[in-house]
């Protein structure tokens, strides 16, 4: 377990799908409907193996309708099984008990997340965490998405953080990327969940 200080950390900030929650979507069938739409409205292919990669083929034809039509699409399937969502306990605890591991008060959390915001949103509130997330940045909010760093320089904005003040916790090695590419420290959230298995264990004890 890589070892993880929370010292002087003013924003940290989660990516969503299994990272706090693991989201029950058809990604093969939005995966299919997606390629199906590009390549009839292009006359052009893109697998979507990389979602991400494939708007970003839109964003560079300046479409922003067809963009915000795919953004569409991925929403609905987001959300048709939302309500399966599975929460991971580790990371619900983190959230709700925060000076438990050295988190300031005013310390803020933030999510990262290749999900639309009603995705996000929603599956805050099934959490029961979303009064604990104080900004967000989903799939709208940027045109350049993980691993490309600006969801980080955007939060880093809003803030106005030096990248020491900053912490990314992801599932992906994307997300690891990510981090790496805005210059800030990044882990996976499993070493979050063995130290708060840890840290529940010693209380356990007292």
């Amino acid at each position: 377990m890589r070892n993880i200080s929370f010292k002087d950390k003013k924003v940290i900030i989660f990516d969503l799908d299994g990272t706090i929650v693991y989201l029950k979507a058809d990604w093969i069938s939005l995966k299919r409907k997606l390629v199906e739409k590009y390549n009839k409205l292009y006359d052009d292919y893109c697998n979507f193996d990389s979602v991400s990669v494939c708007l970003s083929k839109i964003v560079e034809r300046e479409d922003e309708k067809a963009l915000a039509d795919f953004i569409k699409i991925i929403r609905q399937y987001e959300l048709e099984n939302i309500e399966e969502n599975k929460p991971i306990k580790e990371s619900i605890f983190f959230i709700n008990n925060k000076e438990l591991f050295g988190i300031e008060e005013k310390s803020k959390f933030v999510i990262l997340s290749l999900n639309t915001r009603s995705t996000i949103i929603k599956s805050l509130k099934l959490a029961k965490i979303f009064k604990k997330i104080d900004f967000i940045v989903g799939r709208e909010d940027v045109r350049k998405w993980k691993p490309d760093p600006e969801g980080i320089f955007k939060i880093k904005a809003h803030y106005n953080l030096r990248n020491e003040e900053m912490i990314y916790f992801g599932d992906l090695e994307k997300d690891m990327i990510t981090g790496k590419n805005a210059g800030i420290e990044a882990y996976y959230i499993d070493d979050l969940i063995n130290l708060v298995n840890k840290k529940k264990s010693g209380l356990k004890t007292i």
